[in-house]
């Protein structure tokens, strides 16, 4: 089944710079752990693109439309289509007094911020320190190993993963999603969602994406059940 624009899909995915080998990100458990990039805490699992929308970079999304559901191969995006090519008019030179009246102590490779801009230190001598405002793979071309594990079909599926996108960390089995005949989405969080910080700005997240890639849906409603301490006795004791 070919992928085309506006598709909700699953990918799974291994990125390496291709002048190095060196791995730089990937949603795969065994692969982050293997490229010593493995996050505590994260879940590794295929994540949800919806092709066309600028979710990845401009190469992967363009070649995604040339996949099939199931096929997994190699893509390389040069670096215009990547982190774009390296810009010298970003390499600025700036004292090493102006850096310390922020409390920045430059060191080589540091990465630091400059009048909200980040930037690497790429020497620093004479009282001078060079900042190079380019991305830290600008000009280097990226070699994708991705597999589309499925295409998105029902509205509620849809809606479920638009969700589990703003709660990563939250394993997307505890997320349940129906959609009524009248458009209503009803979206089922688990209790431990409360206690997380922002949640209705998280909760706004998932409305404005809603709304935005998906016209059937004419409202949302979050449902979170607390059980209380009494019924919690209750079924320690059965159990």
């Amino acid at each position: 089944m070919p992928i085309k624009k506006g598709d909700f899909v699953l990918i799974s995915y291994v990125a390496r710079v291709k002048e190095d080998g060196r791995v730089i990100s990937t949603n795969i458990e065994e692969e982050a752990k293997r490229a010593g990039i493995y996050e505590e805490g994260r879940l590794y699992e295929p994540e949800l693109v919806i092709v066309g929308e600028g979710w990845v970079l401009k190469g992967l999304d363009e070649e995604l439309e040339k996949f099939e559901v199931g096929e997994e191969r190699e893509v390389e995006l040069p670096p215009e289509k990547a982190f774009g090519k390296r810009d010298p008019s970003k390499i600025r030179v700036i004292s090493a007094r102006e850096l310390s009246r922020r409390g920045i102590v430059p060191r080589v490779n540091m990465e630091v911020e400059v009048d909200g801009r980040r930037a690497i230190v790429r020497s620093v001598g004479g009282g001078r320190v060079v900042l190079d405002f380019n991305h830290p793979l600008a000009g280097k071309t990226i070699v994708y190993k991705v597999k589309v594990v499925r295409k998105l079909e029902g509205l509620d599926e849809k809606v479920l993963e638009l969700a589990h996108r703003w709660l990563p960390r939250l394993d997307r089995s505890k997320i349940s999603v129906s959609v009524a005949e009248d458009g209503t989405a009803v979206i089922e969080l688990p209790e431990e969602v409360l206690g997380y910080e922002r949640l209705g700005l998280i909760q706004r997240g998932i409305m404005r994406d809603i709304e935005r890639y998906l016209p059937d849906i004419s409202a949302v409603r979050y449902v979170v059940t607390v059980k209380l301490r009494k019924q919690r006795a209750s079924e320690q004791r059965q159990a």
